[in-house]
């Protein structure tokens, strides 16, 4: 009599342990596809980007090669037992959105310390993903309002009357970014739209304060300084391509608002029918600000600000206040009492970095999250702006000299932040998806 329990067929199980691992390695490719798409969306450093996803694969016994540059990532997946190769070429937006990058960034540390597989750490990134962003558009758009009155106070030297006038404008420019959200076709012209509104505004408000300052805290969100020193950080960590964008999309980005701005001004002109404005329209010397001392107050309010602007949870405000505190306490140092203009973003961007870093590694925060506010305070995206109007209105070598300082700026938070990150971790941060710059 034969056993009705027979031994499973040999070539049965081959050839599930074969569907078996080619599922496990497409699913070890989706979640590598989607880890990319995400670090890009949500702002991870460009120039670490190829490798952690390395780092990534290597740990899921993936051989890949990865190359990216703003807006695109290409993915290589090889096999060199079927000497095959397939190609992924993922297109997504740049963007700051640092409580979903965090949640990445959680995600992969709990995927590297093995607690949890892979399949739900897929349904997981795909939820970071799909889900709505933590601050309601109302949120946004008063927070607009906010950045525009909190630096034109701190970074601007606008009085009072000078800051509830940008503040009006900021809301306007927080409308028309609404409105930029919801109709793609307004997207290519936001930028000068928004600049030559806030130059018309702003000049029409110029016999009640100055102009420079509100005009450009009305357009302190679309300053170009995070742009220009990534870009010169990249470029220098030898990412020539990405680097190049950068920096060149940072100088057209400054070289759009000085041009809205003048053109502005120039249409109100023409409707006041008297001119108003007699040389370079963007001198902050002129403004009446208030005494330094005052700007501790409302520093915090901008910080708070900028983590709102860049999608910080809440709960983690009181850890940018206080390293963004911190550097801006050095930076304040160096620049108004030992009057060491030249070091002062140096040695506040290498305090920056250090305090971030030590901070993540005793809290287990993402360090970028934690630095980015404080990093953004120190940028010089009005340097360059103000360097292009002085040119457009003729001013070269004023002009040129705001150029410089914006670039060497832009070197000098770069040599800080480099240089904190080797203090911290000379030989690299090997177990985490994001490094500090």
């Amino acid at each position: 009599m034969l056993d009705s329990h027979q031994p499973p067929n040999r070539h049965n199980l081959e050839q599930e342990h074969i569907m078996h691992t080619i599922n496990i390695l497409l699913l070890h490719q989706r979640f590598l596809v989607l880890l990319s798409k995400a670090l890009m969306m949500y702002g991870s450093p460009l120039h670490h980007l190829e490798s952690n996803l390395m780092r990534m694969a290597e740990f899921l016994d993936l051989e890949i090669t990865a190359s990216a540059i703003p807006g695109l990532i290409l993915l290589s997946f090889e096999d060199s037992v079927t000497h095959t190769s397939e190609t992924k070429i993922i297109r997504c937006t740049n963007g700051w959105d640092m409580h979903r990058l965090d949640q990445t960034n959680q995600l992969v540390r709990r995927v590297v310390g093995s607690k949890i597989d892979i399949s739900q750490a897929i349904a997981e990134l795909e939820h970071i993903i799909t889900a709505p962003p933590i601050y309601a558009w109302y949120w946004q758009l008063l927070n607009w309002g906010a950045i525009s009155w909190s630096l034109c106070l701190v970074c601007f030297g606008g009085s009072w009357r000078d800051s509830g006038l940008s503040l009006a404008l900021g809301l306007v420019g927080g409308m028309l970014s609404l409105a930029a959200g919801k109709f793609s076709g307004y997207t290519n012209i936001f930028e000068v739209s928004v600049s030559i509104i806030a130059g018309i505004l702003g000049a029409a408000m110029a016999k009640w304060g100055c102009f420079a300052a509100i005009s450009l805290s009305a357009t302190a969100v679309l300053l170009p300084g995070l742009v220009m020193t990534t870009g010169v950080i990249e470029l220098s960590s030898r990412h020539m391509v990405a680097g190049t964008v950068r920096v060149f999309y940072a100088l057209l980005l400054a070289f759009i608002i000085a041009y809205g701005l003048l053109i502005g001004v120039q249409i109100y002109n023409k409707i006041a029918g008297n001119p108003l404005f007699d040389g370079a329209l963007l001198d902050l010397s002129q403004c009446q600000s208030l005494t330094r001392w005052s700007w501790f107050g409302t520093f915090p309010i901008s910080i708070v600000n900028i983590a709102i602007l860049v999608n910080i949870h809440w709960r983690y405000w009181p850890s940018v206040v206080i390293v963004a505190g911190i550097s801006y306490s050095i930076f304040w140092l160096f620049k108004f009492h030992l009057e060491l203009d030249d070091l002062a973003p140096v040695v506040a961007s290498f305090v920056l970095g250090l305090v971030a870093n030590t901070w993540s590694k005793f809290t287990g925060q993402t360090a970028y999250m934690i630095l980015l506010p404080g990093e953004m305070f120190l940028v010089p995206g009005s340097v360059g702006v103000r360097g292009f109007s002085s040119l457009l209105g003729q001013d070269g070598a004023q002009g040129f000299t705001l150029a410089l300082q914006m670039i060497t700026t832009c070197l000098s938070i770069m040599m800080g932040l480099f240089a904190s990150s080797f203090i911290i971790y000379p030989r690299g941060k090997r177990r985490s998806a994001l490094i500090t710059v």
